[in-house]
């Protein structure tokens, strides 16, 4: 259960309801505390307050952007609503997926939660009901710049609320997609007429780019570890020296150096693992420690980044219940989730490009002292060979997708918003290349997996024994060519539910002679 407004969320708080909430099951449990509840009623009645005055405030009966200076009437401002959301609702594009939608209502919820929106009880909970039974609105993945706020994306999903444009939801074990007005009879509902600053407030904000944030950091930190564990099972595969450096010289560097460098040594633990001073292996190995560290780093800074932004209020203007006060600002700009989106990209591709390194390294027979390609009866059969193709292409597409989207701005809205973060190109840019690393490790593993094959009388440590064990389930060895995108596939599956990373080590031995399979 998430309780808005009771503690502050994570980015792995976030992406794992949002992920549960889009399943075919559908629903989650987002709830409100008590005092959500009456900070988001005070709001609203600072909001009803202005307008009974009638002096003029911005995007209560105002224009927005350049139309700022235009007087909307108190009879036309339920009209005004309507017709912002609908002339924002300009996104093109293939559908975000739907947890993307629900992890952009969980900010947005939590945001009003704090009281700073104008939003009214009442919308607040239509749209927790809507996320509770797995409604999620069809929002287009194209056409916001991220400031002023995600504005495309979160008109279309906003539109639901008044009945409008397409929802889909849970069906027979599957998604099915249906009329907005539908879906909300289904659940009892009816189209919601909205009061003044509610199409702005549900509009305005880093909703898109946020959870673009949510959804890559997560990955990233499961990617990093995965990575660990390739590092551990190559390391055994291709007859690398198994502990890098000495912990006395990875305590010399920085701390994450370290880190990394010990949480490789935990796939090897209990196993006499000797030095092997005189032989130094190539970067790929002996700099693995450094690479991995320098991106956990990131992936660590990252998560502090994303944490703030979703405990932000990133509304324009912000209701200050205590003053009964507008204020306007700038918080709507997603630069803070677009800069970690950026940084999280580049150093996934690191962590790409290292293990394309090893994978490349595990082809040569002259590097493992197996055969060339891994593969019984090298030329009659290729083996591996168009794996580290595979694996070369992904890295070179990481590469060409890391150039930071966010350092790019195009002025929008005559030049009234005139500098942009581009936060959502980031984010689509970011998940790319987290798919792409998924794949890249997958073929680590593969090859890896196959050179312990090819070294029957290799003890493996406990822990490492029991993911090769798993691994073997579902990939048998190679003894002569198949359909290797089958493996690769298999094997991003099995790292994306995160099943090889939670085998732990048995109780007996420390070291464990490999069955021939």
């Amino acid at each position: 259960m998430i309780k808005l407004g009771t503690s502050t969320l994570t980015p792995l708080d976030v992406w794992t309801a949002a992920k549960t909430i889009a399943t075919p099951d559908g629903g989650g449990a987002i709830g409100l505390s008590a005092s959500s509840r009456e900070r988001i009623e005070q709001s609203a009645q600072v909001v009803v307050r202005a307008v009974a005055t009638g002096s003029p405030i911005y995007g209560i009966n105002t224009g927005v952007g350049a139309l700022r200076c235009a007087v909307i009437e108190s009879s036309h401002i339920r009209q005004f609503q309507i017709n912002l959301l609908r002339s924002h609702a300009c996104g093109t594009g293939d559908p975000l997926p739907r947890a993307t939608v629900a992890a952009m209502w969980i900010h947005l919820l939590n945001s009003a939660a704090q009281g700073y929106r104008g939003i009214r009880l009442k919308t607040i909970e239509t749209i927790i009901a809507l996320l509770n039974s797995g409604t999620l609105p069809v929002v287009p993945s194209q056409g916001s710049v991220g400031a002023s706020g995600d504005l495309a994306p979160s008109a279309h999903a906003a539109l639901a609320l008044i009945g409008e444009g397409h929802c889909t939801i849970p069906y027979n074990g599957g998604i099915r997609t249906i009329p907005a007005g539908e879906a909300l009879m289904r659940l009892g509902l009816v189209p919601l007429q909205l009061e003044a600053k509610e199409a702005l407030s549900l509009m305005n904000g880093t909703q898109l780019t946020t959870s673009y944030a949510c959804q890559v950091w997560t990955e990233a930190e499961q990617l990093w570890k995965t990575a660990t564990l390739a590092l551990a099972l190559s390391t055994f595969g291709f007859r690398a020296t198994p502990t890098a450096s000495r912990t006395e010289v990875l305590e010399s560097h920085h701390p994450e150096t370290l880190y990394a460098g010990l949480c490789k040594q935990e796939w090897f633990e209990g196993a006499a693992l000797p030095y092997r001073n005189h032989n130094q292996d190539p970067y790929c190995f002996r700099c693995a420690p450094q690479v991995h560290g320098a991106v956990w780093k990131e992936i660590a800074q990252s998560e502090e980044w994303v944490t703030e932004e979703l405990g932000a209020a990133t509304e324009n203007p912000i209701v200050l219940i205590d003053t009964n006060e507008f204020v306007h600002g700038g918080n709507f700009h997603a630069i803070y989730p677009a800069r970690v989106l950026d940084r999280l990209a580049t150093a996934m591709t690191q962590l790409a490009s290292i293990a394309e390194r090893r994978i490349n390294l595990g082809m040569d027979s002259r590097k493992t002292g197996l055969q060339d390609f891994l593969t019984p009866e090298t030329g009659l059969n290729s083996g591996l060979m168009m794996t580290q193709a595979t694996a070369a292409a992904l890295v070179s597409e990481c590469k060409a997708l890391s150039f930071p989207a966010s350092v790019d701005t195009i002025p929008t809205n005559c030049d009234q918003e005139d500098h942009v973060s581009m936060g959502p190109i980031a984010g689509k840019k970011a998940v790319q290349i987290c798919r792409n690393v998924r794949a890249v490790l997958a073929i680590e593993i593969l090859a890896a997996i196959q050179a312990i094959h090819l070294r029957p009388q290799l003890l493996l440590p406990a822990r490492l024994q029991r993911v090769y064990e798993l691994l073997r389930e579902h990939v048998p060895p190679i003894e002569h060519d198949r359909i290797f995108s089958e493996d690769i596939q298999c094997i991003e599956r099995l790292i994306e539910t995160g099943v090889l990373l939670e085998v732990p080590a048995p109780c007996t031995s420390s070291m464990t002679r490999r069955a021939t399979v």
